[in-house]
């Protein structure tokens, strides 16, 4: 059973600034619960169903509290409650700006889905640091922990002064800006320390960051649509830069 402060509690924390001040957020569906599982972030509460008890017999170091599927539904952030749900820790630790290998930095990116998309797709390329500007999406909002599929734990994600970040580089990393009008990904040279540019949904890169960036790549355009999804593209440059 739940109680009524632990509905509000776990409701509360579909809002950032619950999540920062309780320093914890949630994740649901046993895909993700279980990835979480096994990784190094702290579980601090889990609800579930007894048919998930019983159909993931698995070592778990955190008390269960076992409810019914109507309770669930009172404290998703689902249309449709999974049969898991699990309060997690945010990680406390230092940032570490680590510009080895591909990187990627996200300039304003507002939509959860498209980040929660592209830190998979990092996933899947190896892909382990991303940069955000301070003013981009939640990475601990539970549309972008939904959509990771359970690969937030093994993706920085790093929230920071872009402008700062990218004028501070030394010489042995290359930025990359991914605009309409720049070289072609396929025939562009590609350093080995890079960091990979992707500006706002409807605006591109601002102006500000732009600026400080000589190399702009783009995907070649060979029929007629307007323009590819971040996500969609972020795969795509990542296909060229990682293999």
């Amino acid at each position: 059973m739940i109680s009524k402060s632990q509905i509000k509690f776990v409701k509360s924390l579909q809002q950032k600034k619950y999540r920062d001040i309780n320093k914890c957020f949630v994740v649901e569906s046993s895909k993700n619960v279980n990835e979480i599982m096994d990784s190094d972030y702290e579980i601090l509460h889990l609800f579930a169903t007894k048919k998930w008890l019983e159909l993931n017999e698995r070592e778990i170091n955190v008390s269960v509290n076992e409810v019914n599927e109507k309770e669930l539904q009172r404290i998703t952030s689902l249309k449709t409650a999974s049969d898991i749900l699990a309060v997690v820790k945010m990680p406390q630790k230092d940032i570490e700006f680590d510009f080895e290998g591909v990187n990627i930095v996200l300039d304003e990116i507002k939509d959860p889905g498209n980040l929660g998309t592209i830190i998979r797709i990092c996933d899947w390329f190896g892909v382990k640091n991303i940069y955000c500007s301070d003013n981009s999406v939640d990475v601990y909002n539970s549309k972008v922990v939904q959509s990771t599929m359970g690969s937030i734990s093994r993706v920085n994600v790093i929230y920071t002064n872009l402008r700062d970040m990218i004028s501070n580089l030394d010489s042995n990393t290359n930025v990359y800006a991914a605009v309409m009008d720049g070289e072609d990904v396929n025939k562009v040279e590609i350093s080995t320390n890079s960091l990979i540019v992707f500006g706002n949904e409807s605006s591109g890169v601002s102006d500000e960051i732009n600026k400080l960036i000589s190399n702009k790549i783009t995907i070649n355009k060979i029929g007629e649509a307007e323009s590819l999804n971040i996500a969609v593209s972020s795969a795509i440059i990542l296909n060229q830069f990682c293999n």
